[in-house]
This record gives structure tokens, C-alpha cells and sequence, in this order.
């Protein structure tokens, strides 16, 4: 007669089924997440390059200087909400030349659009 056959635990065949479920379930969500923060990143730049915008706009009215005029980065920190100059998240530099321009960032797609 043959033995009954012990039920309990997974089979070599469920064990493939499952590592197999898994690694396609990675597969398809690693992707977003490695997009999340990059989009992150630059969502965070953007902000900043608002708030250094803004700064720069104070110091016009404060300074009573044209739309011409020149300014600079170490000018405009005391306009920023903590006083402190920003950091873009993916090291970029940040960029002040003048009224003129809106801020930038030396990462390319860290910009302001109008």
C-alpha cells in the first residue's frame, strides 16, 4: 500500500509559484518608485527656485531697484523664509544674475515655467 501523503507545508512547485508572483510584482512596482524620486527631487528644486524668486522680488521692493537691475544670491538670503540660502536635493547649484532672469538650477530639468 502506498504511504498517505504528509499535506502540510509548500511544495517545490508552490515554492517556484511564489518566487515567481514576487519577483514580477517587483519588477513591475520598482520602477515607480525609483520615478517617485526623481520627481520628488525636482518638485523640491522647483519650490525652491519659487521661494528665490519671491526673495528676489522683496529685495526689489525693498531696495527700490528696476526690473534691469542686478542681484545676487548672498543679497536676497535675508528674504528667504528661514534666512538660510536653499540647496537643491540633487546638488545642483542655484543660479541669481538679475531681475530679469528667474532663478535657475545647473541640473538640467530643475526649471521655472512661467
Amino acid at each position: 500500500m502506498a504511504a498517505p501523503k504528509d499535506s502540510r507545508g509548500f511544495g517545490v512547485v508552490e515554492w517556484l509559484l511564489l518566487v515567481a508572483v514576487l519577483g514580477l510584482a517587483l519588477a513591475v512596482f520598482f520602477p515607480y518608485t525609483v520615478g517617485d524620486k526623481q520627481d520628488r527631487s525636482i518638485l523640491i528644486c522647483v519650490k525652491n527656485l519659487r521661494e528665490l524668486d519671491k526673495a528676489m522680488r522683496l529685495w526689489q521692493l525693498d531696495n527700490q531697484k528696476d526690473t534691469l537691475s542686478a542681484v545676487t544670491l548672498e543679497e536676497i538670503i535675508p528674504y528667504l523664509k528661514e534666512g538660510n540660502p536653499l540647496t537643491c536635493p540633487s546638488e545642483g547649484q542655484y543660479i541669481v544674475t538679475g531681475l530679469t532672469n528667474p532663478p535657475s538650477c545647473t541640473i538640467p530639468g530643475h526649471a521655472l515655467v512661467n
